[in-house]
Order: structure tokens, then C-alpha cells, then sequence
């Protein structure tokens, strides 16, 4: 974090003015995040956008300041960067993961990242919403009950009622769900750092990856699941429930040894 100090002089006396400014985006709060989502969106101009993020009296700074504290966040036009954990918590009742992806299934990370890619294709409204729903859950509820419990009546009200959660979503601010896949696609960007034959990271010019063009590699999980179950169909719940970074670290082995082998 960076401090900031900006005197201001009165008539008959001059007050300091000290902020604490991010200096990268793991430094955000989610209440930041979200103005710089709204900022992405359009939602806020550059001056609206400094006064929330920095909480500086911007009327009464003179150019020279306004330029200094702009360009303490420049760091928001360069989406290539990664993050293992979610700045947005909560959204109301309903919880992000936690860091590293903890407490997420493979399989339900699988719909997350197929819905997060229907957002990439078509950007609508709809799409976001359904990743946003996936992504943050109640405590205790799944998204898919396995096939164990599934006849238990008490667990049965656990499980994700989609319509009901889209509903309720179409109802929170767009801003607060863009953050949500903004801080996802630097999920992505940590999962290939970490997995990188799993994930391999697309090829970037100079411009991508820059503001309002966020890029994260894509991944088929219907032919890697296929893959990864093989013959063992008998065992297909089990590896949908593994832990995701679980199932991540054996893919990524498998894919890695199966790619020296060809050499």
C-alpha cells in the first residue's frame, strides 16, 4: 500500500489529508474491486472513479495532485496478473471460495469454468449471472449433490436452486458481478502458473490482456473428464467430488508425462 499525504491550505490554516492507495490489484478491497469493475463498465468516469477508490477530496486537489494519484493506479490497466484467491467474499448471504479454490469440487469447478466461458463468448447478462451463481453459494449448499446423499431429504434442500439464484441475482448490480469475473480471470491466470499443461496460457501480444480486454485460457472439460475417468466408470463420482486443485495436480502430471513421452 502506498500512503498518501496531501496538504491542503485555508485560510487560516492548512490540513493534511493521508490515504492508503493500493499499489496492485491484490491490494484491493472487494468494495475497490467493484469500482474498478464499474469503471470497466463504463458505469463511472476517470473523476468518479479516483473519489471512491481513493476517498481523496478530488475538488480540492490541483492538477499536478490529480495526476500523482492517478498514476499510483495505473496498475488497473493490466489484467495479466494472477490471484489464488477471491477479493469479493460475500455477496449477501452467499460465499466465494476460499484461497487456492478450497472447498471447491472438480466438478463443480468444471461448471464454473464452462459457464465462465459462455460469458467470455457471448457477454450477456444471463451468462454472468450463471457464473456468478455457480461461483458464490450459501454455507453448506452444493451445486450438485453426490450421488450418495442424494436421497436424503435434509440434503436435498442444500443443493443450488439455479432459477431461484439467477432470480435473485438479476437484481444485484452489474458492477459487483463483473468484479466477480474479473477476479476470476486472475484465478485463471494463477491456475496456469500452477498447472501449466492443464492450463496452458494463450499466446499475448503487447495489447491483450490490457484494460478492458481480459484474456484467460480456455479448457474442454468434457474430453479431459472423459480422459481423466478413462474405464473406471464405477469411480465417475468419485473424481467429480475430488478437490479441485486435487484433480488439477494429477491432470497436470498426467498431461506432462504423456507430453515427454512423445519426445
Amino acid at each position: 500500500m502506498k500512503t498518501v499525504r496531501i496538504r491542503q491550505k485555508g485560510r487560516l490554516f492548512s490540513r493534511n489529508c493521508t490515504r492508503q492507495l493500493p499499489e496492485s490489484w491484490a491490494e484491493l478491497s472487494g468494495k475497490q474491486l467493484v469500482w474498478v469493475a464499474g469503471l470497466y463498465l463504463h458505469q463511472l468516469d476517470s473523476k468518479a472513479f479516483l473519489r471512491g477508490i481513493s476517498r481523496l477530496p478530488l475538488d480540492k486537489l490541483d492538477a499536478f495532485q490529480l495526476y500523482k494519484v492517478s498514476g499510483l493506479l495505473e496498475f488497473i490497466n493490466d489484467c495479466r496478473i494472477h490471484l489464488d484467491r477471491f477479493l469479493i467474499a460475500s455477496i449477501g448471504r452467499l460465499e466465494a471460495p476460499g484461497q487456492r479454490l478450497k472447498g471447491m469440487t472438480f466438478e463443480r469447478f468444471m461448471l464454473v469454468d464452462t459457464a465462465f466461458n459462455r460469458y467470455v463468448r457471448h457477454e450477456s447478462e444471463e451468462a454472468l449471472d450463471h457464473l456468478v451463481a455457480l461461483l458464490y453459494l450459501q454455507k453448506g449448499e452444493r451445486v450438485v449433490l453426490p450421488q450418495e446423499l442424494s436421497k436424503g431429504l435434509f440434503l436435498r434442500q442444500k443443493v443450488l436452486n439455479l432459477p431461484r439464484r439467477l432470480k435473485w441475482l438479476a437484481k444485484v448490480d452489474k458492477s459487483v458481478k463483473y468484479a466477480v469475473f474479473l477476479n476470476y480471470v486472475f484465478i485463471k491466470h494463477w491456475l496456469s502458473k500452477s498447472f501449466p499443461w492443464l492450463f496452458p496460457m494463450q499466446d499475448e501480444d503487447e495489447q491483450t490482456g490490457k484494460r478492458r480486454h481480459p484474456q484467460a485460457p480456455s479448457v474442454n472439460w468434457l474430453d479431459i473428464f472423459d480422459a481423466f475417468v478413462g474405464d473406471d466408470i464405477a469411480q465417475m463420482d468419485k473424481f467429480r467430488q475430488m478437490p479441485a486443485t486435487t484433480a488439477f495436480r494429477l491432470l497436470n502430471k498426467r498431461i506432462r508425462d504423456a507430453q515427454k513421452k512423445k519426445k
